[in-house]
C-alpha cells in the first residue's frame, strides 16, 4: 500500500510541475474567450486544471497496466472535452 501511495504521490507531483510548463510556451490564451464577453482566465483555467490532473491520473489508474500507455491515454480523456469546447471557438485554431 505504501510503495502505490508513494507511486501516486509520485505521478501527482510530476503531473502538477509538468502541467505549468505550456503556460509558459503557449496557450490558450484569454483573449480568445475575452472576446465573446466571456471571463477568460476562468475559462483557461479550466484547460490549466486538466493538464496538471494527467499525473494524478496516471497515478490512480490501473488499466492498462502498462503506465506508458496510460499516460496519453489519461491524456487524451482529460484534455478532449475542452478539445471539443475549443472548436466552438471561431477563434481557435487556424484563421
Amino acid at each position: 500500500m505504501t510503495r502505490r501511495l508513494s507511486y501516486t504521490l509520485a505521478c501527482t507531483l510530476l503531473g502538477l510541475a509538468l502541467g505549468c510548463v505550456p503556460a509558459f510556451l503557449h496557450g490558450p490564451t484569454h483573449e480568445k474567450w475575452d472576446y465573446f464577453h466571456l471571463d477568460g482566465t476562468k475559462i483557461v483555467a479550466g484547460w490549466y486544471f486538466a493538464r496538471m490532473s494527467i499525473g494524478l491520473l496516471v497515478g490512480i489508474t490501473t488499466v492498462p497496466a502498462a503506465w506508458w500507455l496510460r499516460g496519453p491515454l489519461c491524456g487524451v480523456l482529460a484534455m478532449l472535452p475542452l478539445g471539443v469546447v475549443a472548436l466552438g471557438n471561431p477563434l481557435c485554431g487556424p484563421p
